[in-house]
């Protein structure tokens, strides 16, 4: 997500986009370092930012979106890392994977996808962008050609009525579901792959508390570009110059903490007040509100106490409350705690069960059933 931002960033920074390319991974096969989407951000003077692999396949992609810089012309890609050979005669990856890259100058329509991304992002809405990637056959229908659907929104680069059509069911469907896909169609007498990627808005983290230990917190989860926001009940104006980092600091008393907070599916919550009767009210606010992640500082026979109180008072607890919060990697200090806190929120938001990977059989980039 934060590379992502960062990219949107310097592209509105550029001075000259016609001397820049954006490279994106949209197909994968075997063993891959980043899932499809990822993307990379390059201009003809050598700068770049983000990656689309583990640093193997960069400079070659660098080399060849110089001629797609110069050409207008996009280009996909096609790197095989399965063979054994490729470690002599090839790249020298020995990745065990396929993956598929689009190059694209950053002309018009590129610019329009990049302006509907921050507009998910500002909105904190969905989106979805259906771009053609490779085509087989005749037809006017060309590579780089996209739809872009938004809540209230359709932008159009496709030709092609029949394949709009189509492409738009599927773009639909991929964003109630929301799940990425890859689609082929036949047209006439051409065959075409479409990549539909889902936009996420950011993930949300509100952290009820202002002690010293949340400050790690914070500084963690803007490194995964998470937009934070800070939740002091005891109004004091030091929080504001503490959590500098944070997108937003709300001063307030527990019964106005919701009033100013947007709360969505891809909304948490840490309580980490340190203050058992200023967590007790919080939660009151909280647990209704059935995030799909809640976590609460503190030993797990104090929470118990908490929970029982709120039972007492009708109010349901759900399966998403966790406590003691954070994964069980040995945490001790304020440093660690944190780091096992972002973990633990991002293998829920995942669905993944926060295990080691040398057990797991299925690629790592793939939801397990």
């Amino acid at each position: 997500m934060k590379e992502l931002k960062n990219i949107i960033y310097a592209i509105e920074n550029l001075e000259n986009t016609k001397e820049t390319a954006i490279a994106t991974l949209v197909k994968v096969s075997g063993s891959t370092y980043r899932s499809p989407g990822a993307r990379m951000l390059i201009s003809n003077n050598g700068n770049t930012i983000g990656a689309i692999s583990g640093g193997c396949l960069e400079s070659d992609v660098f080399e060849k979106s110089q001629a797609v810089i110069k050409s207008g012309n996009p280009r996909l890609i096609k790197y095989d890392t399965t063979s054994e050979e490729d470690m002599i005669w090839g790249l020298g990856l020995g990745c065990q994977g396929i993956a598929y890259v689009l190059i694209e100058s950053l002309q018009e329509n590129k610019l329009q996808e990049i302006a509907f991304i921050k507009k998910c992002f500002s909105s904190r809405s969905y989106g979805a962008i259906a771009t053609i990637i490779s085509v087989e056959g005749n037809t006017q229908t060309q590579i780089g050609e996209r739809v872009l659907l938004g809540e209230n929104t359709i932008i159009n680069h496709l030709t092609n009525d029949n394949l709009l059509t189509k492409v738009l069911s599927d773009t639909k469907a991929a964003l109630q579901n929301n799940s990425s896909i890859l689609k082929e169609y036949n047209l006439d007498s051409a065959k075409l792959e479409v990549f539909i990627e889902v936009i996420q808005p950011s993930l949300s983290l509100i952290v009820f508390g202002a002690g010293y230990d949340v400050i790690p917190l914070v500084n963690f989860s803007k490194q995964l570009g998470w937009d934070v926001t800070v939740v002091d009940n005891r109004s004091r104006e030091a929080s504001k110059k503490r959590f500098e980092q944070a997108d937003k600091i709300q001063l307030s008393a527990p019964e106005e903490i919701l009033e100013n907070i947007r709360i969505t599916e891809r909304t948490v919550a840490v309580v980490m007040s340190h203050n058992y009767l200023d967590d007790l009210e919080m939660l009151k606010l909280l647990v209704p509100a059935n995030l799909n992640y809640l976590g609460i500082l503190g030993p797990k026979k104090r929470t118990n106490r908490i929970l029982k109180e709120l039972q007492e008072e009708k109010i349901t607890v759900n399966a998403n409350v966790f406590s003691p919060v954070g994964l069980d990697i040995g945490a001790d200090n304020a440093e660690e705690i944190a780091l096992s806190i972002v973990a633990e929120i991002q293998s829920v938001i995942s669905q993944r069960d926060a295990g080691f990977l040398k057990n797991r059989n299925a690629p790592i980039h793939v939801k397990k059933e």
